[in-house]
């Protein structure tokens, strides 16, 4: 008898809170210090992870399909790697040097919520 848990997928949320999330940070920005890039890193994974934008917030090259719940979470991961700098590999490290920490938390925290974390807060979730 096996008492291993069976490995599930990563979910994406509906994408109805994802386009309310895009809607609020657009309206009313979400992070309070406007200059660091995170609504920026907040908004490019939000728009990737509902199809408006083929391009992935960290990774080079597009899916060519919708994004899903794995995708979500090999991109966050690429995020949480690329504020490593350094440690990082080449490509990571260009994007962190390009779009900066604040733009890679953004992306990190936003795709981590986007996959049922709680690294961010929703407006209808206080």
């Amino acid at each position: 008898m096996s008492t291993a848990q069976e490995w599930t997928p990563p979910q994406l949320r509906p994408e109805h809170e994802l386009v309310a999330m895009i809607e609020h940070v657009t309206t009313n920005g979400y992070s309070s210090n406007k200059h660091d890039g995170y609504d920026k890193g907040l908004l490019a994974a939000l728009n990737w992870a509902v199809g408006r934008t083929e391009q992935p917030p960290v990774s080079k090259a597009p899916l060519g399909r919708s994004v899903n719940g794995t995708d979500a979470k090999r991109e966050q991961y690429r995020a949480y790697e690329a504020m490593k700098g350094g440690i990082a590999e080449p490509e990571l490290r260009e994007v962190a040097q390009e779009k900066g920490r604040g733009y890679l938390t953004g992306a990190e925290n936003t795709l981590a919520w986007a996959i049922g974390g709680d690294a961010l807060w929703a407006p209808w979730e206080t």
